[in-house]
C-alpha cells in the first residue's frame, strides 16, 4: 500500500514538458480575473476596454437554429472536417464575397479561431523551422509556432501619427531564410486597426510563391472595416497555391462563446489537416455547427446595425483619446480596437506597460491591455483599448483615465 508522503513523493518528481514554461497566455482574459478581484474588493463599477469580444448578444436566428438542433436530437459526433451543409455554406459566402473559387473540399470546421490558427501553423511549421509575424500583432500565432517547434520571427511595422501602423514588406523580404515556412497576417490586425492594402496582400502573395512558402491569413475582422474596403487573400487568383485564410463565427455574429471557425485551404492541405483536427478536438459541437449555418445565410441585418455602432464607438473614443495629454491614438481603419502610444506618459510615471495598466485598473478602476501583449517589442510604449463596449462607458472610462493622469501628475 502507498502511503501519503511517497504518492506526493512520487508525483512531486513528475517532470514538466518545459515548453509549458516559454507559452504566454492572452492577457487580456488574464485581466478579466484581476478586473473581478479588483471590483469585489473596492465595490466599483470596472469599465473594461480589455477583452475583444463583442457586447452584442448572439442574434436571435443564430439561437433558435441552435435550439432546435437540440430538439431534434443533433447532439453527436459530426465529420471532423465539419458536417458538408456548414461546409458548402461557408464556400459559398467566400464565392459570393470574394470570388473565392473554393468548395467544402477546401475547408475544415474548427472550434475557433485559436484552434483555426494551430491547424493552419501546424500545417506548414516544423521543429527548427522558423514563421514570419509582423507585429503588433495577436499573440497565438507566435505560441502556435512554439508548439510545433517553430520559431517566430517577428518583424515589427512602421508607426506614424498620420497612418498608424503600416507593414515594410522589403524589411519582410530580409527576415526570409531557408528555414521559413509561413507568413502569418492578421487583416484587419488587432491590436492597431491597420486595414491591409490590396497591393500589399498582393505583394505578400508574390513572396510566398518566390519562395515556396505559405501565406496564412487570419481575416477573423473581415467585417468590420470603417474606411476604404478590405481585400481577402482569397480574391487573388491562384490564392490557394500559396495561402492559408483562418476566419470565424465569433466576431461577425457575435458568437465569441459558441466556438465555431474554420481553416480554408488547397485539398492537398485541408485533408492531412482532418488528421491533425480528430486527434485534437474530435469535432465542432454539432448543434453550433447548425448554428453557423443560420449565421451565414439569415439575415445580416444585425451585422450591419452592430458593426454602425462599432464605428461611432471608435470615433468617439479617438476624439476622447485625442483630448488627452500624452495620448497619441490613430483612427483605425477597421477591427475594433484602438492603440494609442502613450510613451511620454510611462516615462515621467516611470512605469512600464504593464504597470501602467496594473495601477490603472487598480486605483481607476478601468482595464486597458499593455501593448507588450502582442506579442514581441513593437507593442512598448502602447496599449490597446476594445471599444466593444457602451458608448457610456466610452465616456466615463476615458474620464476616469484622465482623472487618473491628472491626479498622479502623469500630464
Amino acid at each position: 500500500m502507498i502511503n501519503s508522503y511517497s504518492y506526493y513523493m512520487v508525483h512531486d518528481m513528475f517532470s514538466i514538458n518545459p515548453l509549458l514554461n516559454e507559452l504566454i497566455g492572452e492577457q487580456a482574459f488574464a485581466l478579466i480575473a484581476k478586473a473581478r478581484e479588483v471590483q469585489k474588493r473596492k465595490g466599483i463599477k470596472v469599465i473594461s476596454f480589455g477583452v475583444g469580444q463583442p457586447d452584442f448578444d448572439t442574434f436571435p436566428h443564430i439561437k433558435e437554429a441552435a435550439k432546435k438542433a437540440l430538439d431534434e436530437g443533433f447532439t453527436g459526433y459530426t465529420e471532423a472536417a465539419g458536417i458538408p451543409e456548414l461546409r458548402k455554406a461557408i464556400a459559398d459566402y467566400l464565392n459570393e464575397s470574394y470570388n473565392a473559387r473554393v468548395t467544402e473540399r477546401n475547408i475544415v470546421v474548427t472550434t475557433g479561431a485559436k484552434t483555426a490558427i494551430l491547424l493552419a501553423i501546424g500545417a506548414v511549421a516544423s521543429r527548427e523551422s522558423e514563421i514570419i509575424i509582423p507585429e503588433p500583432t495577436y499573440y497565438a500565432y507566435s505560441q502556435a509556432a512554439k508548439i510545433f517547434g517553430a520559431q517566430p520571427v517577428f518583424v515589427p511595422m512602421e508607426w506614424s501619427r498620420e497612418r498608424g501602423f503600416k507593414i515594410n514588406i522589403d524589411k519582410l523580404i530580409e527576415k526570409v531564410t531557408p528555414k521559413t515556412r509561413a507568413i502569418v497576417i492578421n487583416n484587419p490586425n488587432n491590436p492597431t486597426g491597420t486595414v491591409y492594402d490590396k497591393r500589399d496582400i498582393e505583394r505578400l502573395l508574390e513572396v510566398a510563391r518566390e519562395n515556396n512558402i505559405a501565406l496564412i491569413s487570419d481575416e477573423v475582422y473581415e467585417r468590420f472595416v470603417y474606411n476604404g474596403s478590405f481585400t481577402s487573400i482569397a480574391s487573388f487568383d491562384d490564392w490557394l497555391e500559396n495561402g492559408i485564410l483562418i476566419n470565424s463565427f465569433s466576431k461577425t455574429f457575435s458568437m465569441t462563446g459558441w466556438r465555431l471557425g474554420y481553416v480554408v485551404a488547397h485539398e492537398r492541405i485541408t485533408e492531412r489537416l482532418v488528421s491533425l483536427a480528430v486527434n485534437t478536438y474530435s469535432c465542432a459541437p454539432s448543434f453550433v455547427q447548425k448554428a453557423g449555418i443560420a449565421a451565414l445565410k439569415g439575415d445580416w441585418t444585425p451585422v450591419y446595425e452592430m458593426i454602425k455602432e462599432f464605428k461611432e464607438r471608435r470615433d468617439l473614443l479617438y476624439k476622447l483619446l485625442s483630448e488627452i495629454p500624452g495620448f497619441e491614438p490613430n483612427l483605425p481603419e477597421g477591427a475594433f480596437y484602438m492603440f494609442p502610444r502613450i510613451q511620454g506618459i510611462l516615462r515621467k510615471a516611470s512605469l512600464s506597460e504593464e504597470e501602467f495598466s496594473d495601477k490603472l485598473l487598480e486605483e481607476a478602476g478601468v482595464v486597458v491591455v499593455p501593448g507588450t501583449a502582442f506579442p514581441d517589442k513593437a507593442g512598448k510604449g502602447y496599449v490597446r483599448f476594445s471599444y466593444a463596449t457602451s458608448k457610456q462607458n466610452i465616456i466615463e472610462g476615458v474620464n476616469r483615465i484622465k482623472e487618473f493622469l491628472e491626479k498622479n501628475n502623469y500630464i
